[in-house]
C-alpha cells in the first residue's frame, strides 16, 4: 500500500500540480494576482445580463441642466424643502437625500431643518468627515455615505455596518443604503433585522447576508473593517427610473411614479465631481461606466431589496481551502494535459479548450452569484501544462540518450558475440539441449513465476505463461527464455552484457501503452529470462489465412496501426529487428495491434537454418536484405511490415513471395485486388535496396493519410 502511495505522489502530473499550486498560493499571497482577478471580475460583472430597473425605486438627479436652471451647483436649502415636500405629498415610501447639510446652504435652512426632524422617513447622511444635520437621530434618520474603494478606485463594496470611532464626525452605524432598505422593508413587510451573535451575518427574512471575508473570491486580504458585502450590481445602464431636480419642482413627474417608492436624492452632474469608477468602467476609455454615488446608493438598496422579496442570489464564495482545491483541480488537468498529449496543435487546441472551459464555467458560476478566482487556476493550468511538457521533453531526451548508449553497447557485443560464434567453443561448453532446460509446468522461476503453460518454442528457447505468485491476486505474465548459444566464460559475460542491454532498452519501450511492459529479468542457471507483461488477444498470424485476401482498408488500418508504434520506437533509435505477424499482437480489450518480442537479444542464441526460425535476428520472408546480411536499419523494419502487407492482400506466404531477377521489385500485384496509390506505397516499403526505401516510419504514414 505505501509503495503504491509512494509512486502516486512521485508521479510527474502530480508532483508537477502540487508544486505549481504551491507556489501560485504563495504568489497570490504576495497580492500578485489580486490585481488580474479583480479586472476578470470587472469583465464579467460587464458581460452579464442586466435586469431591468428596480420598480420599487425613483432617482431624483441634482443634473447639469438642473444647475443652468436654478443658476447655482448645489441646491439651496429652500429647494430642498419644497423638493421634499412635493414628495412627501405625493405619499413617497422613504427619501434618501444625499446632499451634506451640516453648514447652511441659505436660504431656507431653519425650515430644512424641522421637516428633517420631524419627519422619520427622510433620511440625512453624514461621513467619516461631515457631521449630518443638527438635531437629528443618527440611529435612525442619519446614514454614512462612505463607499469602500479597491487599490484600483473601484467599488466592487458596500459596507452596512459601521462601529465609528468616538471622535467620529458621523456616528451612525447604519449606510444610507442599508438603512433606507431596512425602513421600506419595515413598513412593507415588517421585516425586522437580525444579527448573529458573532457579528458575521445579517438575516433578514429568509436571506442572509454574510459579511464579506478578506480573502473571499479573488481578494487577498482586503480591508474589511465593518461589515461588508460584495455590490451585486443590478445593469450598466438603469438600476431604477430617473428624473431631474427640476422636473420634480416644476411638477413634471407622475405622481404614480412618487407612490409608496423609496426615493433617493443626489447630485448626478459630472461638475459635482461625485462620479465613483465601478466594475463597468473598466477597459472603457470614457466615462460611461462611472456611475454617481446616488446611483451606486441606489444599487446598493436594490440588491438588499433584490435578495429579500425577489430571492436574487446573494454572491458566495470558496473558503480559503476551497479556493486551494480548485486552483489544485486546474493545475493537475493542465499537467495531465501536458502529460498526454504530445503533438503540439493538439496540445494548444486541448490546451486552448481548457482555458475556454476554466473562464466558461467559472461565467456561468458568476451568473449564479459565485465568485471563484479564474486568473490565478488559468495561469496555474498554463504553467503546469508548460511544466509537464519541459519535463517529458528532458526525461526523454535523457531516455533516448540513455538507449543511444545502450544502442551502441549492444552493436559492439553482438560484433563481439557474433566473432565468439565463429570461434565456437568446446563440446563441453555448449548449450544444454532445450529439452534438459525446459521448466516443467508448476516451476517456479527466480522463486516467484510459475509456469502454468509453454506458448511457443524455437531455436531462441521458450515462451511462457506463468503467474506471479508475490503479486496480489497472481497475475498472469508473459516469461521469455533465452538460452545462450555457448556456456563457456567469455561467451556468457559478452551474452550476459547484451541481454542486459537489450533489458534496459525494453524497459524504457515498455512505456509506450502498445509495446509489453517489462516487469522484470534475471539470470537463473546461465539461463536468461524476460518478464513482460501478458497481452490478452490473438496474433496477426490467425487473421492472415494463406489464400484468402484481405480488404484494403483493413490492411491500411494494420499499416498504420503498426506504424504508429514504430515511430515511438524508431524515435529511441531502436530497430525491432523481427516483425512478422506472430509478433504483432491483436489485443483483445481495444482491438489495437501491439508489438512484441524486440529482436536483438537473439543474438546470444543458437541459430538453425529451418524456415521457422530466426536467421542473423529477423525472419525469412519478412526480414530486409541489409539485415540478413548483419546490417540491420530503421528502415529494415519498414520493409518487414511492407511485407506483412503484401501477404495479407495476396494471400500468399511472405516467403513464397520472389522478387524480379532484373528490377529486385516484388511479384505480388497480379494476386491482388488494391489500388496503385496502395501498391506503389507497399513497394516503396519493400525495395531490396535501403537506400530507395522510405527512410521514416512518418513518411510512409503521410503517404498513407493520403489514401
Amino acid at each position: 500500500m505505501f509503495a503504491g502511495a509512494k509512486k502516486l505522489f512521485t508521479q510527474p502530473v502530480i508532483v508537477t500540480s502540487v508544486l505549481v499550486t504551491l507556489i501560485l498560493v504563495g504568489v497570490q499571497r504576495l497580492k500578485l494576482l489580486e490585481y488580474f482577478e479583480l479586472k476578470v471580475f470587472d469583465q464579467m460583472m460587464q458581460r452579464r445580463a442586466d435586469l431591468p430597473p428596480d420598480p420599487r425605486l425613483l432617482i431624483v438627479g441634482f443634473t447639469e441642466q438642473d444647475i443652468q436652471e436654478l443658476k447655482h451647483i448645489t441646491p439651496t436649502d429652500e429647494e430642498l424643502d419644497r423638493l421634499l415636500g412635493k414628495l412627501v405629498s405625493n405619499q413617497s415610501r422613504v427619501i434618501a437625500l444625499d446632499f451634506f447639510r451640516d453648514i447652511p446652504v441659505e436660504p431656507g435652512h431653519a425650515k430644512l431643518l424641522n421637516r428633517l426632524q420631524k419627519n422619520n422617513r427622510i433620511i440625512a447622511i453624514c461621513s467619516t468627515t461631515t457631521p449630518p444635520p443638527p438635531g437629528l437621530d443618527v440611529n435612525n434618520n442619519v446614514g454614512f455615505a462612505d463607499l469602500p474603494e479597491d487599490p484600483d478606485a473601484v467599488i466592487r463594496r458596500a459596507l452596512l455596518f459601521v462601529n465609528p470611532e468616538p471622535k467620529t464626525p458621523c456616528q451612525s452605524q447604519h449606510s444610507l443604503a442599508v438603512l433606507t432598505a431596512l425602513q421600506y422593508l419595515t413598513e412593507t413587510t415588517k421585516i425586522q433585522p437580525q444579527i448573529t451573535p458573532t457579528g458575521d451575518a445579517l438575516q433578514l427574512g429568509k436571506a442572509v447576508f454574510k459579511r464579506l471575508p478578506p480573502d473571499a473570491g479573488g481578494y487577498v486580504a482586503a480591508d474589511n473593517g465593518g461589515f461588508q458585502i460584495l455590490l451585486n450590481y443590478r445593469s450598466f445602464h438603469n438600476v431604477a427610473r430617473t428624473v431631474s431636480f427640476t422636473d420634480v419642482l416644476n411638477n413634471k413627474v407622475n405622481p404614480d411614479w412618487v407612490k409608496g417608492k423609496i426615493i433617493l436624492i443626489g447630485a448626478t452632474a459630472p461638475s459635482k465631481q461625485d462620479i465613483r469608477n465601478t466594475p463597468y468602467a473598466t477597459g472603457r476609455q470614457d466615462n460611461s461606466g462611472k456611475m454617481p454615488g446616488i446611483v451606486i446608493h441606489a444599487h446598493i438598496v436594490s440588491e438588499i431589496l433584490s435578495a429579500v422579496l425577489d430571492r436574487r442570489p446573494i454572491f458566495w464564495y470558496l473558503p480559503e481551502w476551497g479556493e486551494v482545491i480548485w486552483l489544485w483541480g486546474w493545475t493537475l488537468v493542465g499537467a495531465l494535459i501536458g502529460w498526454k498529449i504530445k503533438h503540439p496543435l493538439f496540445l494548444a487546441l486541448v490546451g486552448g479548450g481548457a482555458l475556454v472551459f476554466l473562464v466558461g464555467s467559472g461565467f456561468i458560476i458568476f451568473n449564479q452569484a459565485g465568485w471563484l478566482p479564474l486568473a490565478q487556476p488559468a495561469l496555474g493550468l498554463i504553467a503546469a501544462t508548460g511544466s509537464v511538457v519541459v519535463y517529458t521533453a528532458y526525461y526523454e531526451k535523457l531516455q533516448r540518450d540513455k538507449i543511444a548508449y545502450q544502442i551502441q553497447e549492444q552493436e559492439k557485443t553482438i560484433d563481439l558475440l557474433k566473432s565468439l560464434l565463429r570461434e565456437g567453443g568446446s563440446s563441453g561448453n555448449e548449450a544444454n539441449s532445450p529439452v534438459d532446460s525446459q521448466p516443467q509446468s508448476g516451476q517456479l522461476l527466480n522463486n516467484r513465476y510459475k509456469v502454468t503453460q509453454v506458448l511457443g518454442s524455437g531455436g531462441f528457447g521458450y515462451t511462457y505463461l506463468a503467474d506471479d505468485t508475490k503479486r496480489p491476486g497472481s497475475p498472469k505474465c508473459v516469461v521469455k527464455h533465452l538460452q545462450p548459444a555457448q556456456k563457456d566464460p567469455r561467451f556468457m559475460e559478452v551474452a550476459r552484457r547484451l541481454f542486459n542491454a537489450e533489458a534496459e532498452i525494453l524497459e524504457v519501450l515498455g512505456q509506450h501503452k502498445r509495446i509489453p511492459q517489462l516487469l522484470a529479468y534475471f539470470e537463473e542457471k546461465q539461463q536468461f529470462y524476460l518478464v513482460q507483461e501478458y497481452i490478452k488477444g490473438h496474433c496477426l498470424q490467425d487473421e492472415l489465412i494463406v489464400g484468402k485476401r484481405m480488404e484494403e482498408a483493413e490492411v491500411i488500418n494494420i499499416l498504420t496501426d503498426v506504424l504508429k508504434v514504430l515511430v515511438f520506437v524508431h524515435d529511441h533509435h531502436v530497430i525491432h529487428r523481427d516483425i512478422k505477424p506472430s509478433n504483432l499482437m491483436r489485443r483483445e480489450i481495444d482491438n489495437r495491434i501491439v508489438l512484441i518480442d524486440f529482436g536483438a537479444v537473439k543474438q546470444i542464441q543458437p541459430h538453425q537454418e529451418e524456415e521457422s526460425l530466426t536467421v542473423a535476428v529477423g525472419t525469412l520472408g519478412y526480414a530486409a536484405p541489409e539485415q540478413l546480411m548483419g546490417q540491420p536499419r530503421l528502415n529494415s523494419d519498414i520493409h518487414a511490415l511492407g511485407m506483412i502487407g503484401i501477404q495479407a492482400l495476396s494471400g500468399k506466404i511472405a516467403k513464397e513471395i520472389e522478387r524480379d531477377p532484373q528490377t529486385t521489385v516484388l511479384i505480388w500485384r497480379d494476386q491482388a485486388k488494391v489500388s496503385d496509390a496502395l501498391a506503389a506505397i507497399l513497394e516503396r516499403m519493400t525495395y531490396f535496396d535501403y537506400l530507395r526505401r522510405y527512410q521514416t516510419v512518418k513518411e510512409v504514414l503521410e503517404d498513407l493519410d493520403k489514401l
